[in-house]
């Protein structure tokens, strides 16, 4: 948990960053996952990644209050069409 103390987090091999919530996991464990609610690999916790860089999740914005478009950072560029792999 310490090492998301004022941090935001990413999921591994995600482009979102997510702003970082507690929440109770098993019985009375206390973990750290993205204040949007959004799935974790499975529930693997080792796939949340710390990051000192902005939230661009927009419903992490949009649940700490913000209005999401204008708390994006002014050089992110959200993809409208995801490229295809």
């Amino acid at each position: 948990m310490a090492d998301f103390a004022g941090r935001n987090a990413y999921v591994h091999g995600g482009n979102a960053v997510h702003a970082v919530a507690t929440v109770r996991w098993l019985g009375e464990l206390e973990v750290p996952a993205p204040l949007c609610h959004v799935g974790v690999s499975g529930g693997e916790l080792a796939a949340l990644r710390p990051t000192t860089r902005a939230v661009t999740c927009r419903r992490c914005l949009r649940r700490q209050g913000a209005d999401e478009l204008a708390a994006l950072p002014s050089t992110e560029q959200l993809t409208l069409f995801p490229a295809r792999r």
